[in-house]
């Protein structure tokens, strides 16, 4: 009996619970979608993500050296000029270097001006003395000389006397080319090796000189063309990034811009130069907008949104469709801005005409 009471319970149990909850379901509110469905424009099309870049593409500035930021000359939105400052980095220990190396510059010069000053005033004369000396003595050994012999002769003197005097007048005689030697040295001036020499060690120090300003220079970022400042991610006070993870600003040319639109490989085909294509804007504004396709890239390369890891197996692959956008759009668009582009299916011959050649075989 308990057994029956237990199963007529749960099932009395059950039927409640049914009907509480369908009595309580309540149907969900129909909500309106936030924006029309982008909707391929051509009955034969193929649909692509596109990006906004400048005609010229961005021009990412970086840091040539990781050094401290001590000055930045532009914003965002500002116009810049090929050769204008863009920001400058602390150039102290260059500048410190390039004191030291004009130092040595000067250095070096006054060792060229010495050679060239020679000989000095003041040597000369004691050097002219000193052959004048060696003449007057040269004479008295000689006349002595003279004696000997005619006193040998006689039978006054001997031999070794007069070998003593004509050895005198020889070592007269060789003291007096020496101080003429050096006087006509002192003459001549310097020796042209050591000229030489002077010169190639102040070239040399000249060139420390210019090399150190070239790198001081170098401190000094300026633009490389006409362009717009797109981003700056640099401030006054830290330390610049010198790779291209980080660029310190980006520049733009904003004047004409074009679609970058990623065509899966499998629909490239599809593609052709007289193609009509149709971009349309993202966001809670949608706008379509015309766009005329400029060039097919002939480069196939993985899609960026996969990271391309050698573990990775890439298998889906894109071709670059490059489109320029009319001047006026009707909507506000900016590099970097992703965009919805429909490109219609080329006709067969279009398709003929935009394939290369094919290649001999053997060439």
């Amino acid at each position: 009996m308990v057994r029956w009471i237990t199963i007529i319970l749960a099932v009395a149990g059950t039927l409640v619970g049914v009907w509480a909850v369908a009595a309580t379901r309540e149907n969900p509110p129909q909500l309106p979608l936030a924006r029309s469905p982008s909707i391929n424009p051509f009955d034969h099309g193929v649909a692509a993500l596109g990006v906004i870049e400048p005609a010229r593409k961005e021009a990412a500035i970086v840091a040539p050296e990781p050094l401290l930021v001590t000055s930045v000359m532009v914003d965002v939105g500002d116009r810049v000029t090929p050769g204008q400052e863009l920001f400058t980095l602390d150039g102290r220990k260059l500048k410190a270097d390039l004191v030291r190396a004009k130092s040595a510059v000067a250095s070096g010069q006054s060792e060229v001006d010495r050679w060239h000053a020679l000989p000095r005033k003041e040597d000369l004369p004691p050097l002219q003395a000193a052959v004048e000396r060696s003449k007057a003595v040269l004479a008295d050994r000689r006349e002595q000389l003279s004696l000997s012999i005619e006193a040998n002769q006689r039978g006054a003197g001997n031999a070794r006397e007069v070998s003593l005097g004509q050895y005198g007048v020889d070592a007269v005689k060789a003291d007096l080319d020496r101080a003429v030697a050096d006087l006509d040295k002192a003459k001549a001036g310097g020796w042209q090796p050591d000229l030489a020499i002077a010169q190639a060690n102040l070239g040399r120090l000249k060139a420390e000189v210019e090399a150190l300003e070239l790198l001081l220079e170098r401190l000094t970022v300026r633009a490389p063309r006409d362009a717009t400042v797109l981003r700056r991610d640099i401030e006054v006070g830290e330390i610049a990034a010198a790779d291209g993870n980080r660029p310190s600003l980006i520049l733009g040319d904003l004047s004409t811009l074009r679609v970058r639109a990623q065509v899966d490989e499998e629909d490239i085909a599809l593609v052709g130069l007289q193609s009509k294509a149709v971009a349309r804007s993202r966001g809670s504004v949608s706008k379509e907008f015309l766009v005329k396709l400029v060039r097919i890239e002939p480069y196939g390369r993985p899609k960026p949104a996969l990271s391309g890891a050698t573990t990775e197996r890439v298998d889906t692959r894109v071709i670059d469709v490059i489109f320029e956008v009319p001047h006026d759009p009707g909507v506000a668009l900016y590099p970097g801005q992703a965009v919805d582009v429909f490109i219609e299916a080329a006709k067969t011959d279009s398709l003929a005409s935009a394939q290369p050649p094919p290649s001999k075989p053997g060439s």
